[in-house]
């Protein structure tokens, strides 16, 4: 992993099924699905909310919340955290169950294979989608020992502002999704906004770049 995001490439193979704990570290139960709000206004989308499973019961619970203690690992901010049913709102996209194992296409419909695993990056206090991974080692790294997971190297990894919207996989149907609109739909896909040839390749220089100017235009924002 290159020097420049050491630290604050998180791993979603990693934390799903890690335990979440809150600030007293009692165990409240395990991570399953990551949930981003994603529009056109912003190029790498900012995590919402985790779903956690306690038992048989599946709990949203909201960004401001979170805190990641590590690689593989998020605790709450307090025991009196706020958790609330699913409820899925415009926008959203729960990462693995719309993203991870999705078929992805390029702008020409040519299949370029399918998520591995997806980075999210910690800027500041927020948490955002940076990335795919299409590579056969995150496929081996998330499938393997739990201890592994959290080795995040990264291999043939696709930017996500490279990604224009889901789409439908049933043949002959165009319609094409506006960002998030069919996420979660039975068949839908990603789409690559360019050709597979030209497909943008996740550089951790350029992916900081961008997170860096982020980071400047919201604190320009807030001053």
């Amino acid at each position: 992993m290159a020097h420049e995001l050491k630290g604050s490439l998180i791993s979603l193979a990693a934390l799903l099924g890690s335990e979440v704990k809150d600030s007293d570290g009692r165990s409240v139960g395990r991570l399953s699905d990551v949930v981003v709000h994603w529009t056109t206004r912003e190029a790498y989308p900012t995590v919402k909310a985790i779903v956690v499973k306690a038992g048989k019961l599946e709990v949203v619970i909201g960004a401001r919340w979170l805190e990641v203690v590590s690689p593989s690992a998020v605790r709450l901010r307090s025991s009196r955290a706020y958790a609330s049913a699913i409820d899925r709102h415009p926008g959203d996209v729960a990462l693995a169950h719309d993203v991870l194992d999705r078929q992805v296409v390029d702008a020409d419909g040519v299949q370029v294979l399918r998520p591995s695993d997806i980075y999210l990056a910690a800027v500041g206090d927020r948490i955002e989608l940076v990335g795919i991974e299409v590579g056969v080692g995150a496929l081996v790294r998330r499938l393997g020992p739990r201890r592994l997971r959290s080795h995040v190297r990264l291999g043939r990894a696709i930017d996500w502002g490279s990604i224009s919207g889901f789409v439908p996989r049933t043949p002959g149907d165009m319609r094409h999704g506006r960002r998030s609109q069919i996420a979660g739909e039975a068949g839908t896909g990603l789409e690559l906004d360019r050709e597979a040839a030209e497909v943008k390749r996740l550089r951790p220089s350029e992916v900081q770049a961008a997170l860096e100017d982020a980071r400047a235009k919201r604190t320009g924002e807030l001053a």
